[in-house]
C-alpha cells in the first residue's frame, strides 16, 4: 500500500470510528466498543494522521472509566441527545439553520447524491445527524482511494458543514452533565476538522475574469504583431544580467536547430487500428 493510499484509508477509518461513536449506544457491542476499543483506535489513527489529540483521548478514557455500566452510558447519551429537553442537538444542521430540517439538510442530501450515495432505509433520522455526516466524509476518502471520487471532496464537505456546527455543538456539550465522553470526542473531532477542512476551488470574480480577458487580449496582440526590436533588446539585456548566452538571438528561430546541427524528425503515420487520427 502506497503512503498516499494508507493516509486516505486512515482518514476514512478515523471518521468512521467517530461516526459510529455518535450513534445511540443501544447494544452490548456499542458499549464494548466505546469502553474498550475506541480510544486505542483513535490514538493510533490520530498519530498516523498527525492530529494532536492525545489529551482529548486521555480525557475520553477518564470519562468512560467513570461510567460503571451500559445502562448508565445509555442514560447519559439519552440525557444529552434524545430525552426532552435535550441539551445537545445530534442533528447538527440546527446549529447552521436555527431549526430542524432546514436548508442545510437539503444541501447535505444534495452532496450525498452527487457523491453517488443514498441513505440506508433503516436509518430513521435526518440527513444532518452527526454520524451520517461523518460516515459520508469517510466514504469520500475511500472513494478517492479507489479512484472513483465524484461530487464534493471530504475536505470540502467538512469546510462547508462540520467546521461551522462544531463550535456551538461543543459549547452545548460543555454545559451537559459529567462524565461526558462525547464532549471529548467532539473536541478531538474539532482538531481533525481544523486540519482537514478545505474550501472548494473559488469561483473567479467578475474583476478576475476581466483581468484574464485583458491578459488573453494582450497575448493575442503580441502573437499577431510578433516580437519587436524593443522586445529583443529587453530579452538580450535580461539574459546578459543573468550571465546567460545571447549569441543565439541573432539567428532566426526557424534556423536555430539547423545551426546547432539538429534536424527535425517527421512523426510516423498512425498504425492501422490505433486510436490516433
Amino acid at each position: 500500500m502506497s503512503p498516499d493510499t494508507e493516509q486516505l484509508q486512515s482518514h476514512a477509518e478515523f471518521y468512521l470510528c467517530l461516526a459510529r461513536a455518535f450513534l445511540t449506544p443501544d447494544s452490548d457491542d456499542a458499549w464494548i466498543g466505546l469502553r474498550e476499543a475506541l480510544a486505542d483506535d483513535l490514538d493510533e489513527l490520530g498519530e498516523m494522521l498527525g492530529h494532536e489529540i492525545a489529551g482529548d483521548i486521555a480525557d475520553y478514557r477518564a470519562a468512560m472509566a467513570a461510567i460503571p455500566d451500559h445502562a448508565i452510558l445509555l442514560q447519559t447519551y439519552s440525557g444529552l441527545f434524545l430525552a426532552p429537553p435535550r441539551r445537545v442537538s445530534i442533528n447538527a444542521g440546527s446549529y447552521l439553520d436555527g431549526a430542524l430540517n432546514g436548508g442545510s439538510v437539503l444541501a447535505m442530501e444534495d452532496a450525498f447524491r452527487r457523491g453517488g450515495l443514498e441513505r440506508s432505509e433503516d436509518f430513521r433520522d435526518l440527513s444532518d445527524h452527526v454520524s451520517l455526516q461523518l460516515e459520508f466524509v469517510a466514504s469520500r476518502y475511500l472513494a478517492r482511494m479507489e479512484g472513483v471520487e465524484a461530487g464534493s471532496s471530504a475536505e470540502e464537505f467538512l469546510h462547508t458543514f462540520a467546521a461551522h456546527w462544531l463550535p456551538p455543538f461543543i459549547a452545548d456539550l460543555e454545559r451537559g452533565a459529567t462524565p461526558n465522553p462525547w464532549l471529548h470526542l467532539a473536541r478531538l473531532l474539532h482538531v481533525a476538522v481544523a486540519r482537514d477542512a478545505r474550501p472548494a476551488p473559488e469561483t473567479l470574480s467578475a474583476a478576475q475574469l476581466r483581468r484574464l480577458s485583458a491578459l488573453d487580449k494582450a497575448r493575442h496582440d503580441r502573437t499577431v504583431s510578433g516580437v519587436t526590436d524593443e522586445d529583443m533588446a529587453i530579452i538580450e539585456r535580461r539574459l546578459r544580467e543573468n550571465g546567460l548566452a545571447v549569441d543565439h538571438l541573432s539567428i532566426p528561430p526557424e534556423l536555430r536547430d539547423e545551426a546547432r546541427g539538429l534536424s527535425r524528425r517527421v512523426p510516423p503515420s498512425p498504425r492501422r487500428g490505433s486510436r490516433l487520427g
